[in-house]
């Protein structure tokens, strides 16, 4: 009995510590959505090595206790396996520091779902260390042999390999009640809606969602108390937090952003929002590789245009609406962009006379580019039609601060620095690239590609590469290796020059490569800060 005990009590330590050791996997499953598909493509990645370096710790764990066990089998199997427990833990809590080091791009957010998830990946973990401790003595007690009984646990080292695969298991386990959950969560907000007279305005489109989100907000909040989802939540349970959250009672607009990365997404989100307003910025080609085609993203988000709101949608978009709708467009309109007069976009700041009805008002703001000003267009006409004036817009939009990693500029010991880290789709690269061409110093690009375009990736990340080397950049700097191939060849095929093209395994190798090459007056835009499952 006592021997068992001492087996658990091995078996608890040492999955605590194997968990401990890994927690950075369960970090990477929650950037890929809880799906073990986004995880494991993380896993697998070429220049991840964190397989590699699991798989290095299980041969010095095999090896040193091992040789350790044989060493001192003259003092017996019991103090021979017990002395060779000691460099096993030593190894497993070195490794559990040294981890640390090696941090994730988009820190882990321990939110309820993460706690559940790894609580319940530890007592599995556990569950399967004891068991498999306790085959590996049975084995041994069936064999009979002192030698057999010195190294018949070094199996036991390679364990660590399997533990991304122990988590898959669990989280396919585990999403399965926290589904349910979430939809008893979702539907609770929703009856908190239905009970409210808050005006709901939705916002959908490949792109801007966020941008508008935040200009909408600034620009209502001149004559309503508004609240809206936080960062990027575009989903229903993000919705539901939203609702739940105590700045969320009181409010007399809420602004939700709606994502969609299959079908019946919107019309989900629609059934849970019901807004009375919504803009519909445009489609573009993010999200191709869950819809397959353009006409099929289209197809999705213009399901906003069927939930009786009054919606607002970008220019781009006019064609294909009253084509989809024919004689039912009423109650849709469309950003008009002769309502832009005396555009000036400089390096630093945009500005603009905006015409509303029979009012016309002058705006200066610090978001850059067209995009910026698209986006403030399709904002203030959906506040003109709440009942704001001119002047309340025209207040709102001077307050408008950029928005954090979409096109914002830095400046950093006189070097300027454009974040577009939250951007990735083609068309905001192509402002983004328009962006740094009107600065007058040297200029510098770091980016990884464009992801979630399916099919076409290679095709947009090969132009990609072509609208860089047509800028005439001063430093190209590609980071990883999930899409710098097609990015780099278009760059060369358009005539870009090989010596200032740089290959960074990581974002921190960039920096590094930046920090010897940067001077005052330089320019560096950070396009598409990929999150680490990509």
């Amino acid at each position: 009995m006592t021997d068992l005990v001492v087996r658990i009590c091995a078996g608890v330590v040492c999955a605590v510590l194997f968990c401990l050791m890994t927690v950075k996997t369960v970090g990477a499953m929650q950037q890929g959505g809880y799906k073990n598909r986004l995880f494991l493509r993380w896993f697998r990645r070429g220049d991840n090595l964190y397989f590699n370096r699991l798989c290095v710790l299980s041969l010095c764990l095999a090896l040193t206790t091992t040789v350790t066990a044989l060493g001192f089998s003259f003092l017996g199997v019991k103090w021979a396996r017990a002395i060779s427990a000691l460099p096993f833990l030593g190894f497993l809590v070195v490794f559990v520091f040294v981890d640390l080091r090696y941090a994730l791009k988009v820190p882990m957010h321990r939110t309820g779902r993460f706690c559940r998830l790894f609580i319940f990946y530890l007592l599995f973990v556990i569950a399967v260390t004891c068991g498999v401790i306790e085959l590996l003595q049975w084995l041994i007690d069936l064999n009979g042999s002192t030698l057999y009984a010195l190294v018949g646990f070094a199996p036991f080292a390679f364990l660590p390999t399997a533990l991304p695969f122990l988590l898959c298991a669990v989280n396919g386990v585990v999403r399965v009640f926290e589904n349910k959950r979430n939809a008893k969560f979702v539907k609770r907000a929703g009856q908190v809606l239905n009970e409210t007279q808050i005006i709901r305005v939705g916002i959908v489109g490949s792109y801007g969602k966020t941008s508008v989100k935040n200009i909408l907000k600034a620009v209502l909040s001149e004559k309503y108390a508004v609240t809206g989802t936080p960062e990027s939540y575009n989903t229903p349970i993000g919705i539901a937090k939203t609702v739940f959250d105590k700045d969320f009672a009181g409010k007399q607009v809420f602004i939700a952003e709606m994502g969609a990365r299959k079908k019946g997404d919107i019309s989900e989100l629609c059934a849970l929002v019901k807004p009375d307003y919504a803009v519909f910025t445009g489609v573009c080609e993010q999200h191709i590789s869950s819809f397959s085609s353009l006409d099929n993203i289209f197809a999705e988000k213009s399901e906003i245009l069927k939930c009786g709101a009054r919606v607002v949608c970008g220019e781009s978009l006019k064609e294909r609406v009253l084509q989809a709708l024919g004689e039912d467009a009423e109650g849709v309109s469309f950003a008009d962009s002769s309502a832009v007069l005396n555009l000036r976009v400089s390096a630093t700041e945009t500005t603009f006379t905006l015409r509303l009805g029979e009012e016309t008002v002058e705006v200066k703001t610090a978001l850059l580019g067209l995009a910026a000003v698209e986006n403030i267009l399709l904002s203030a006409t959906l506040a003109y039609q709440m009942g704001l004036t001119a002047e309340e817009i025209a207040r709102g939009l001077a307050k408008m601060q950029p928005v954090p990693h979409r096109l914002q500029l830095l400046e950093n010991n006189g070097v300027y620095i454009l974040d577009d880290g939250y951007n990735a789709n083609p068309r905001s690269a192509t402002e983004a690239l328009a962006a740094l061409s009107r600065f007058a110093g040297r200029k510098c690009i770091v980016t990884p590609g464009i992801v979630e375009c399916g099919v076409l990736e290679e095709k947009i990340n090969g132009e990609l590469g072509r609208k860089i080397a047509s800028e005439c950049l001063d430093l190209v700097i590609l980071v990883g290796d999930t899409l710098v191939g097609a990015v780099k060849k278009g760059y060369l095929e358009a005539g870009g020059d090989l010596g200032k093209l740089k290959i960074a395994r990581e974002i921190e190798e960039s920096k590094e490569i930046l920090s010897s090459w940067l001077r005052k007056g330089d320019a560096v835009l950070f396009l598409n800060d990929l999150p680490d499952v990509y």
